[in-house]
Order: C-alpha cells, then sequence, then structure tokens
C-alpha cells in the first residue's frame, strides 16, 4: 500500500519528484562524460591503450542503461503520459537506432548523446532564461541570424580539426579547418583541399551537417524543430522566421516551419533515391551508392556544390537522368520556401497543378518569370561561347544539356560538368554576373536575389517611361521595397568591390580568375577555375569573410551592425541635387 500511495503522489504531482529531477540530472552528467570521452578518443585519438578503450565502451554501455532507466522513469512520475509522449517522443523514438547500434556490435553512445542535447534543448527554451534572451533579441533579429550562422561555422572548425575527420588521421590546420566549415555553413562549395580525398566519413558527414544546417538557416531549423517538439514560438521568434523564410504574410509561422522542414526531407529523400538508382552500378558497394546519394541530394538541394566525386559532376556531363535530378533540387532549394508552398501545397494535391498556378501571388510570378529568363538567358550565352571550346567535344544534344546544367547551376550551385579551366573570358564574365544575382529570397543560395534584379529593372523602365510608381501585373511595388532592392544591389556592389580590390593585393593570380573567385565566393556558388588552393592564408581568410556576408546577406549583415535607432518626428524642406 505504501508503494501504490507513493506512485500515487508521483504521478499527481505536479512537478516530478527531487529524487527524479536529481537522477535526470545525473544522466545529463554522464552524458557529458561519455561525450567528451568520445572526443577524446574518436575525435583526437588521444585515447589508444586497450584497457582504456574496453573502460570506456563499459562506461558507454552504462550510460545506455542509465538512458534506458531515465526514459522509463520520464514516463512514470509524468503527470500525463499522453503529453510526455507528445514532447518526449524521439524517446522512443531513438530505441530504434540504439538497438540496430548494439546488434551491429556498438553501443549506441552517439544517439544517446543525442537525445540528451534535445532534451538539454527543450529544457532550455522552456527556461525564464531563455525567454530574457527572447526578449534582448526581439528588437535585433537579424544579428541573432548573423550570430547563429557564426555559431555555426565555429563549432564546424571544430569538428573538422578532429585526426578522425581525415583519412590518414592527421590534424586539418585550423585556416583550412576554418575555411571549409565557412564554406559549407555558407552553403558555397570551394574548397582548399578534397572532399573526397582528404576528409574520412566522419568529415564529411560533418560537411553535410553544415551546409544542411546553414542551407536550411540554423535558425528556421531549430526553430522547427522546436515547434515539432512542441514548443510555441515567440514573437521575436516569428520576426526571425520571416526574414530567414522570406514569409512576410500575417500567417502561421508555426505551420510553416513544419511544412518547410517536411518538405525539405521529403524533396531531399525523394532526391536520394533517385540518386542511388543511378549511382548503384558505378560503385562496387550499395553502401557507396546509398552515401554518395544521400549526401549529393542534400548538397544539390541546399545549393551547397561540394560533391565526393574529385571531377564534380563532368562524368554525368551526358547523363541526362543524373542532370535532370540535380537541376530539380538545385531549382527548387533556390526558388525560396515561400515560392514552393504556392507550387505545392494541399489545392496542388485536390485540384491539379494549374490551380496553383493561376492562384500565384506577385511575389512567386515575379520569382518564376526572372528565374526561367535568366536560365534561359544563361543556356543561350553559354552554348554559343563555348561552342568550339568547352563543348567542342559533344554532339548537339550533349552541348544543350551542359549548357541548360550549368545556367541553373551557376547561379547557386556550384556544382560543374565542364572543366572551367579553359573557359572563354566572356563565359567567366557572364557567369560572374549571374553569381551576382544568385537565388530567390528565402532560398537556400546567397547573392542580391533575383528579386531584387527584378525590382531594378522594373525600376528603370517605370522611369523611362516617366512612371512615378513600379508597378507590376496591376500592383504597385511599395516604395520601400525598391529602396531595400537599391540598397542590396548598392551594399553588395560595395563589398564585392573591397574584396577583390583586397585579393589583386594579396594574390598573384589573373585579373579575371580573382574576379570570378571573388563573384563566387559572395553569390556562395562554389565554382573555381582552380585558384581556391592556391590562395594564400590572407587571401583564404578574405573569402572567408566574403563568403559570410554572402550568406547572411549584405544588407542584413548591416541592419545587424547598426544601433537601434528611434524615429525622427522632424521634416526637413527639399532639397534640389542633380543626379546623372
Amino acid at each position: 500500500m505504501l508503494v501504490l500511495r507513493r506512485l500515487r503522489v508521483i504521478r499527481t504531482a505536479a512537478e516530478p519528484p527531487r529524487w527524479a529531477r536529481r537522477f535526470h540530472t545525473l544522466t545529463t552528467a554522464l552524458v557529458g562524460v561519455a561525450l567528451l570521452l568520445v572526443v577524446l578518443r574518436s575525435g583526437y585519438g588521444l585515447i589508444t591503450a586497450p584497457l582504456l578503450i574496453a573502460a570506456i565502451v563499459g562506461f558507454q554501455f552504462l550510460v545506455l542503461g542509465v538512458f534506458v532507466f531515465d526514459v522509463a522513469l520520464g514516463f512514470a512520475t509524468a503527470v500525463s503520459r499522453l503529453d510526455h509522449l507528445r514532447k518526449r517522443w524521439y524517446d522512443l523514438a531513438l530505441i530504434v537506432p540504439i538497438t540496430f547500434a548494439v546488434a551491429a556490435g556498438g553501443t549506441g553512445i552517439t544517439f544517446v548523446i543525442l537525445r540528451q542535447f534535445l532534451v538539454l534543448i527543450q529544457g532550455f527554451t522552456r527556461s525564464r532564461y531563455f525567454a530574457g534572451f527572447i526578449e534582448r533579441m526581439r528588437l535585433q533579429p537579424v544579428r541573432l541570424l548573423a550570430l547563429s550562422f557564426l555559431g555555426l561555422i565555429v563549432v564546424g572548425t571544430l569538428l573538422l580539426t578532429f585526426p578522425a575527420a581525415t583519412r590518414d588521421g592527421s590534424v586539418t590546420g585550423l585556416i583550412t579547418a576554418l575555411f571549409t566549415a565557412t564554406s559549407a555553413a555558407c552553403v558555397t562549395g570551394l574548397v582548399v583541399v578534397g572532399t573526397p580525398h582528404h576528409w574520412s566519413t566522419f568529415g564529411q558527414l560533418v560537411i553535410m551537417g553544415l551546409f544542411q544546417l546553414g542551407g536550411l538557416g540554423i535558425m528556421t531549423f531549430s526553430a522547427g524543430m522546436g515547434v515539432m517538439l512542441g514548443r510555441r514560438l515567440g514573437l521575436g521568434e516569428r520576426r526571425t522566421v520571416s526574414d530567414i523564410i522570406g514569409e512576410s504574410r500575417d500567417t502561421d509561422i508555426a505551420r510553416i516551419l513544419r511544412y518547410v522542414v517536411t518538405v525539405v526531407f521529403t524533396v531531399e529523400l525523394i532526391g536520394a533515391v533517385l540518386l542511388f538508382i543511378r549511382f548503384l552500378p558505378a560503385h562496387p558497394r550499395w553502401t557507396d551508392a546509398l552515401w554518395h546519394a544521400a549526401f549529393h541530394s542534400v548538397s544539390a538541394f541546399c545549393n551547397a556544390g561540394f560533391s565526393l566525386y574529385p571531377d564534380s559532376l563532368v562524368r554525368f556531363q551526358t547523363d541526362l537522368p543524373t542532370g535532370a535530378v540535380f537541376m530539380m533540387l538545385i531549382l527548387l532549394g533556390g526558388l525560396g520556401f515561400a515560392v514552393v508552398g504556392e507550387l505545392f501545397n494541399r489545392n496542388t494535391i485536390r485540384h491539379g497543378p494549374l490551380h496553383s498556378l493561376r492562384r500565384l501571388s506577385v511575389h512567386a510570378r515575379l520569382v518564376l518569370a526572372t528565374s526561367a529568363a535568366l536560365v534561359l538567358a544563361g543556356t543561350v550565352a553559354f552554348f554559343f561561347a563555348e561552342y568550339d571550346r568547352s563543348l567542342s567535344a559533344l554532339t548537339t544534344g550533349p552541348r544543350l544539356l551542359a549548357a541548360l546544367f550549368q545556367s541553373v547551376s551557376v547561379r547557386t550551385a556550384g556544382f560543374n560538368t565542364v572543366t572551367l579551366g579553359a573557359l572563354h573570358p566572356v563565359t567567366l564574365f557572364l557567369w560572374a554576373a549571374l553569381m551576382f544575382v544568385g537565388a530567390s529570397p528565402g532560398g537556400t543560395g546567397g547573392g542580391i536575389k533575383t528579386t531584387t534584379l527584378a525590382i531594378l529593372v522594373l525600376s528603370v523602365r517605370n522611369r523611362i517611361l516617366g512612371r512615378e510608381d513600379v508597378t507590376l501585373g496591376r500592383r504597385a511595388i511599395p516604395g520601400g521595397v525598391v529602396y531595400r532592392a537599391a540598397a542590396i544591389a548598392a551594399v553588395a556592389a560595395g563589398i564585392v568591390v573591397i574584396a577583390f580590390a583586397l585579393l589583386l593585393i594579396t594574390e598573384r593570380a589573373p585579373f579575371e580568375r580573382l574576379l570570378f573567385e571573388t563573384f563566387s565566393a559572395f553569390g556562395t556558388v562554389g565554382l573555381t577555375t582552380g585558384l581556391t588552393a592556391e590562395l594564400s592564408v590572407p587571401g583564404r581568410l578574405i573569402l572567408v569573410a566574403l563568403m559570410y556576408v554572402g550568406r547572411v546577406g549584405p544588407l542584413t549583415l548591416a541592419l545587424a551592425m547598426r544601433p537601434r535607432s528611434s524615429r525622427v518626428a522632424i521634416g526637413y524642406p527639399a532639397a534640389r541635387v542633380m543626379a546623372g
């Protein structure tokens, strides 16, 4: 009877008993020690004695047992088991991979660490410290966005310095690790060491995680995971996520986040399956084909440009199915989540694609029209400029496929199916212009964005026609949006000019190659004529800063560094100033 009364008190109390909370704290401490041992042993290789390794394995099994008991204790002491299951659904979900890991001879400690990390995030987001942090950042969401990418780069740099991240077990230099982590987090694809040859499977997995988080937006990803874990978003978080995904309408951001995360992983899964079918005959083991398919699917959707093949995708130059899958992933990732949401939703399934096309917003129509125009112009220009050069060995059909693929890839993705070292100077110049434009708002690429270019072109057209307002499809574009587009283009041009001038000072390389490298880094594209690995340390650091600014956004970075200002309630008389 005493035990039953004790259980009754536990299950009806508003909070778990003190001894249960202490056990949760003990679990967190043991998992922290296990993480430290994993870093020392598997990361830096500092623990090699067989006796110590056996002791660590035994300790990991101890932590695994504590984890299982902690999960059971959480359900036993929960006020409502249904609510607890909704909040801690991942406890049961992780049992499956842990079971497979133990059956394969491992300990499953990685999944236990992941679970505890999720628990800590969930606990922190419900604490008063997190509420205070959000309140302080509520009026500075862009600064929070910039800091989140900076934090992702720091963590990635640390992980890539592990000896376990390299194939030969050596320690990667800090500058090389920083450059690679920045390139991955900023979904650029520029590399100073070969991805398939230098990095181990662990290192490649770190790089893949960096461009997955960077492409999706670290704040969008964390907030989306928070929503899926059952937490409501605050006002500051909603504003931040709206800025990242390019959704300014007054709507349910939590619902949009669920949609974004679901669509991203669904599209990447479909792409991985299709690529696996194509890669399977080319690899001796199906596991290698599966890993290459998953890596390239995520890299293509995130417009990262990282490849596990030394020649990027040149070996698939004439492979239409593979090229089509890559182009589909690149385009869906670069269009922006708001546009993809309008194209693929419940109405599309119920009423067909034509129904969604008829109801597209002005923003979606502008993005699609501008993207199509840029792809078409790039295809035609590349086809004729390289007809007798990089495309000379191909017939007409493969030439068109290669031209189309490069036109799709050059603005954001960074994959190449042609050798870039022998490109005509006019091709390098046109590609630099396309890289400067980049992807669309809310997409996974960089650049000034397609809508910025479209708004500037419309502004010039209306000024020539003598119209005051910028209009599109019987809709007037607000003056603030026009000013923002002009500011983005001006700031971006200034950043590119400064970075290019610094590279001219620090590097001894041809003018056009340095110019191409500058635009590739700013547009987070990742195409290179082979100059990246030859850069000096100052040159690499310049590109690191340029990739970061290109991903976060020039205007976003400027706003993040600007102190909060108040509205000045003073009007000044107009001045007569001549322009042009």
